[in-house]
């Protein structure tokens, strides 16, 4: 077994807010990369009017979901070859899909590129994170996961506004060019700043069966959301729809029972007997889902309804990001004091009030400065403090030898919940007029934030935090 150099405390010091600041580069690259499709997707269909809402809403779904089946055996990965190289590797993968999606003929191609996207995510993010936990002392971590979850959210909530900028001047290439410089900037400088941490080759690779079955039951759920509206004979009591949401649930449970039989299973269950982490998990599965259904329909309500460019509606909720940041860091820093509870129960609440402002905020006429900025702002306010302590919740009860398998099982349902949220959000924008689509996603979204809410009160402190 292979162990990491130690460092003097104040190298260690330096070090670690060296690893959060690579970390951090590729929580942006994974954010960017949620979201950015949310601008990108009209000028791809002007691009391919042949293509259909549906066919292109897997353009943004293969993403979420090859990521999310592929996290865990890559945490196994990470664990076993080095997560300083599964990191770069991954990084080096993304940037090649960037590099497809960018050059990419036809709609397949892009699909191409996204998919090789979700590859490299789906390797570099639990290393990322197991490299970030390595670095801090219990004391300071749950600052430095507050500051790199809020860096995923905040990069979620820029894709908009900044994909929306250059896709405006440079067509809709543009949401893949975005991420190359930040790649190459991480493989250069990652392999300096990063140091190796302790591997374990004896570990043996996740049933990998699991990793299709995930997939399968995921995109057949997936398939019956984004039809039953796109596509004539489906709807929410369609036969077709039904069968899929049968059939993707019997995949998923199948899948579940797999686990339980397997020696080395792609979802490691025994992990849930972990109070925080069946808690955590659930809590970021639906905040996830709420969070990007209701982001997703805000930047196409105002380009489909309101009529604004690419560019404004991205920009018009940049807000989220400034302020979604500024309560992720704060929250963070005092977490290990209060505990994480508080901030859940007060950021779902919030979330529930700012969905009910924009139900009555958000009309068919544009409303800039008295419905879209403020919503913006109080919902990176409240969402700012619910993301981030999901995630610690999550991971700080996991133990250390554990934490890339941990964090990629987090990152897994939460890659699930925004397939979920945005395809959701896709059907109800699709054909509808007015405010309707909007509306159906600020449903979703307080209802979820009301689980969320009612998810907190189950919360405990973190077993460092009365140490």
């Amino acid at each position: 077994m292979e162990t990491s150099v130690q460092k003097p405390s104040g190298a260690a010091a330096r070090h670690a807010w060296l690893v959060l600041a690579m970390v951090i580069s590729t929580a942006v690259l994974t954010g960017i990369g949620l979201s950015i499709m949310s601008v990108a997707f009209p000028e791809i269909r002007k691009a391919f009017p042949g293509a259909s809402a549906a066919q292109l809403s897997w353009i943004n779904n293969l993403f979420t979901i090859v990521s999310a089946a592929t996290l865990v055996p890559s945490g196994v990965l990470a664990d076993r070859l080095g997560r300083k190289k599964m990191m770069l590797i991954g990084i080096a993968i993304f940037t090649a899909g960037s590099f497809i999606g960018a050059l990419a003929p036809s709609p397949a191609w892009i699909m191409v590129g996204r998919t090789v996207q979700a590859l490299g995510s789906s390797a570099y993010t639990p290393a990322g994170a197991a490299l970030l936990i390595s670095a801090f002392p219990p004391e300071k971590l749950a600052t430095a996961i507050g500051v790199w979850s809020v860096t995923g959210g905040v990069s979620a909530a820029l894709g908009p506004s900044v994909g929306g900028f250059v896709i405006d001047r440079g067509g809709w290439q543009w949401a893949f060019w975005i991420n190359i410089p930040i790649g190459l900037l991480v493989l250069l400088i990652g392999p300096r700043v990063l140091t190796e941490t302790a591997t374990d080759r004896t570990k043996r690779m996740p049933d990998l069966a699991g990793v299709f079955l995930i997939m399968a039951g995921v995109s057949t759920i997936t398939l019956g959301v984004v039809q039953r509206k796109t596509q004539p004979g489906w709807g929410w009591l369609g036969a077709k729809t039904w069968l899929c949401f049968v059939v993707g649930t019997a995949i998923l449970t199948w899948f579940i029972l797999r686990c339980k039989r397997r020696e080395t299973p792609l979802l490691q269950l025994d992990l849930f007997r972990i109070h925080n982490v069946r808690v955590g998990v659930a809590g970021t599965f639906v905040i996830a889902l709420a969070w990007f259904a209701l982001n997703w329909a805000l930047v196409q309500h105002a380009i489909n309804v309101w009529h604004w460019t690419v560019f404004k509606a991205g920009v018009s909720t940049a807000p989220i990001s400034l302020f979604s940041g500024l309560t992720g860091v704060l929250s963070g820093r005092v977490a290990h004091k209060f505990g994480h509870q508080r901030f859940i129960l007060v950021g779902s609440l919030g979330t529930i009030a700012t969905s009910v402002f924009l139900w009555f905020a958000m009309g068919n006429e544009p409303a800039l400065w008295t419905a879209i900025v403020p919503g913006s702002m109080l919902l990176g306010l409240s969402t700012g403090l619910v993301f981030p302590s999901y995630i610690a919740t999550t991971l700080l009860d996991i133990p250390v030898e554990r934490h890339a398998v941990g964090s990629s099982v987090n990152f897994m349902v939460q890659r699930i919940g925004t397939t979920f949220g945005t395809a959701l959000a896709i059907t109800f924008i699709a054909g509808s007029t007015g405010t309707r689509g909007l509306r159906e996603s600020l449903v979703v979204t307080i209802i979820g934030c009301s689980i969320c809410f009612a998810l907190g009160f189950l919360v405990r402190r973190p077993k460092f935090a009365d140490a």
